[in-house]
This record gives structure tokens, C-alpha cells and sequence, in this order.
């Protein structure tokens, strides 16, 4: 069970009274009552339900018993089984050994790195060379601005009576916030739970059962953690031999790009600045 803002008066409620819906349950008087006797009427089904749940629980045999024993035994022991020691997280460990030595030795990452490292040195190199080179003087600024909004809303007056629609609303409030929808399950458990014919099945098919779950989940986990586990370390292998490769020419490259940049930076610049010194020399002329 649970409560939300149906249970009480909110402060949502006040601000936006004039929605339908924001109905105070909580007045002291009509409203209220209709409130509570909801309230008493969840409880009633609650307990019919609990009631009816525990006595089919206790009527279940031990071939009932036997058959629930034997899935959730299953279940809870290939759970353990893949998810412990010698399941998933073995095979995660032994896939990622396994995938990091091949990743690290594929011939394809130094090349690549290699290849990568000279372009993106000189790519870097060139622009730094430029910019040094170049040396722009000005700066462009920025403005802003913002503003403010506010909005007021009103509040509904009381009324003398409540209104028969307002005592329905609370009504049904106050059973949905009572009314327990797992009520004939924790019944039918507790019926099973002093169930002794019920519990003797169970306790025979859980165990083993749970022994079969537990070898079927610990080759499952085992597999669906060794390939995870090798795709992770082939690429965090491949990764360490690219940037090997990659950091051993990246500073050549980056020398042959900031010579280059630099000296074409010392061009444009100065072409722009000539040409854009002519122009302000030459609009002098008319004035």
C-alpha cells in the first residue's frame, strides 16, 4: 500500500484549486467521513481476501508442493550457478586474458595507430603553426539579456455542503489507498507456509532441483561471460598497441605540420593584413 496526493492536501492542490480533481478529503467533516469510509471498505476486502488466499493455501498437496520446489529450486540454482564463482564471473576473466593478448598482438593496431598517430600530429601541428603565425588581434564581444514571468491563481471557496461528487472522489480515495492488491497472494503464501504436506514436497524437488539449476547456470554463465569478457579485453588490447604506435610518430608528425602551418600562416596573414590596410587607406581618399 502506498499514498500519493490523493491522501492529503497539497500544496499543488491549492495553487491549481480550480482543477478538477483537487478535492481536500481531509476537512474535518463530510468529506472526511466519505474519506474513512472507504478506507473501511478496502480493509473488508483486504481481509476477505487474505482469508481466502491462506485457506487454498493450506489445502495444497505435496504434489503441489513438489512441483513449486522443483521450478524455484531450478531457478534459484542456476542463479547462483551463473552468477558465482565458476560461472559468469570466471568467464568474463578467463575471455578477457584471452581477448587482451590477441587484441594486443593484431597486427592491424600498430598499423592503424601508426598511420593515425602522423595525421593527427600534423593535423594538430599545421593549426597551432597557423594560429601562431597568424595572430588575430580582436575579439568579438557578446550581449545579453532575460526577463521574468509570474502568475497568480486563485483558490476556490468552501461551500456550506459538500458536493455529492466530492464525497464520491474521497470516498474512492480513501479505498484506493487502503485497499491492499497483494492480499490473497500473502495469504496464499502464509497458507502454504503451515501447509506441513505442502512444505514436505517443496523441500524434496528444491534441493534437487536446485543442484541441477546450479550446474546448467554455471555452464550458461561461464559462455555469456567468457565472450564479454573477451570482446572487453580484445578491444582494450587492440586499443594499448594502437597508442603505442600512435604516441611514437605523433610528435614527428606534428613538427612537419606546425613548419607547414607556420609558414602559411606567415603568407595569409600577411596578405590579409595588407589587403585589409589597403582598403582602410584607400576609403581615406574620398573624405
Amino acid at each position: 500500500m502506498g499514498f500519493g496526493l490523493s491522501t492529503r492536501p497539497t500544496l499543488l492542490c491549492l495553487a491549481l484549486a480550480l482543477l478538477p480533481g483537487c478535492v481536500d478529503c481531509f476537512d474535518g467533516d463530510e468529506l472526511e467521513a466519505s474519506y474513512r469510509a472507504g478506507e473501511a471498505s478496502a480493509q473488508e476486502v483486504n481481509d476477505r481476501e487474505y482469508a481466502h488466499g491462506y485457506d487454498d493455501g493450506r489445502v495444497l498437496t505435496s504434489i503441489d508442493g513438489e512441483h513449486d520446489g522443483d521450478a524455484v529450486g531450478y531457478g534459484d540454482g542456476y542463479h547462483d550457478g551463473y552468477h558465482g564463482p565458476y560461472g559468469y564471473p570466471r568467464g568474463i576473466d578467463d575471455g578477457y586474458a584471452t581477448g587482451h593478448t590477441h587484441g594486443l598482438l593484431d597486427p592491424a593496431a600498430c598499423g592503424e595507430g601508426t598511420s593515425r598517430g602522423q595525421a593527427d600530429g600534423f593535423d594538430e601541428g599545421y593549426s597551432r603553426g597557423l594560429d601562431d603565425a597568424y595572430a588575430p588581434t580582436f575579439d568579438d564581444g557578446y550581449e545579453a539579456g532575460y526577463g521574468d514571468g509570474a502568475n497568480s491563481c486563485g483558490f476556490r471557496s468552501a461551500n456550506d455542503h459538500a458536493d455529492p461528487k466530492d464525497m464520491g472522489t474521497c470516498k474512492a480515495r480513501g479505498y484506493d489507498h487502503t485497499l491492499d492488491r497483494n492480499a490473497y497472494p500473502r495469504g496464499f503464501d502464509a497458507g502454504k507456509a503451515d501447509n506441513p504436506e505442502y512444505q514436505a514436497g517443496y523441500t524434496h524437488a528444491y534441493d534437487y532441483a536446485y543442484s541441477e539449476g546450479l550446474g546448467h547456470g554455471e555452464i550458461d554463465g561461464y559462455d555469456d561471460g567468457y565472450f564479454v569478457g573477451y570482446d572487453s579485453g580484445f578491444i582494450e588490447g587492440y586499443d594499448l598497441s594502437f597508442y603505442l604506435c600512435y604516441d611514437q610518430v605523433y610528435d614527428n608528425g606534428f613538427d612537419a605540420g606546425y613548419a607547414s602551418g607556420y609558414d602559411e600562416g606567415l603568407s595569409s596573414g600577411y596578405d590579409d593584413g595588407y589587403g585589409t590596410g589597403y582598403d582602410d587607406g584607400l576609403s581615406q581618399c574620398s573624405e
